[in-house]
């Protein structure tokens, strides 16, 4: 799989690139600085997938998405950054793109790998109805927080968090907790 990384900063560019090298099944990751850096280097280097950081101005993400859907059909992006980002990451899942990864690529620790982001399923693969709670527990993901914050706001154990995490899991389809926003947002389940 060959993946390009589109950040505007040079430094959380470059440990995004090196971190992804790390992947199992990539065979090289390419970097750009900007959107027209980015579809020029297509032409050297076609990209099965990619990573793009909310950290660009939002009109250059929605840009990018929509550049990418007309000329690459087979290209997947994926969105990266902070876990606050939600606004962003829901309109960049609108306009295509296949998932977000909740992190921050200035802070990452090269040694870690990133986890992989599943395709999402179409909407006649999935049959469910989420309880009030895996709703609930639904949106504390898609804020960022963790099983004990969601816990706390809602009054539970965080082992009840877990429960209905993995409930939800199940009937998304959901590898991860990434995966089950991003289903939750092609849903609209969620914001």
């Amino acid at each position: 799989m060959n993946i390009l990384v589109l950040d505007s900063r040079r430094e959380p560019r470059d440990r995004m690139a090196r971190l992804l090298m790390t992947a199992p099944g990539v065979a090289r990751v390419g970097a750009a600085a900007s959107s027209t850096d980015l579809v020029g280097k297509f032409r050297f280097l076609p990209a099965d997938m990619v990573f793009l950081s909310v950290r660009m101005p939002s009109e250059v993400v929605v840009e990018t998405i929509r550049k990418l859907s007309r000329t690459h059909h087979g290209t997947r992006v994926v969105v990266y950054g902070p876990p606050e980002s939600g606004n962003l990451v829901a309109v960049a899942i609108k306009e295509g793109a296949v998932g977000f990864l909740a992190c921050e690529a200035s802070s990452l620790g090269c040694g870690r790998r990133p986890r992989s982001v599943p395709l999402p399923r179409t909407a006649a693969e999935q049959e469910f109805s989420l309880s009030k709670r895996e709703l609930e527990v639904l949106r504390g993901m898609s804020l960022g927080k963790t099983n004990g914050e969601i816990g706390g706001d809602l009054q539970l154990s965080e082992d009840t968090v877990k429960t209905h995490a993995q409930r939800l899991f199940r009937k998304l389809s959901a590898t991860d907790r990434a995966h089950a926003v991003v289903q939750g947002m092609r849903q609209n389940l969620i914001d």
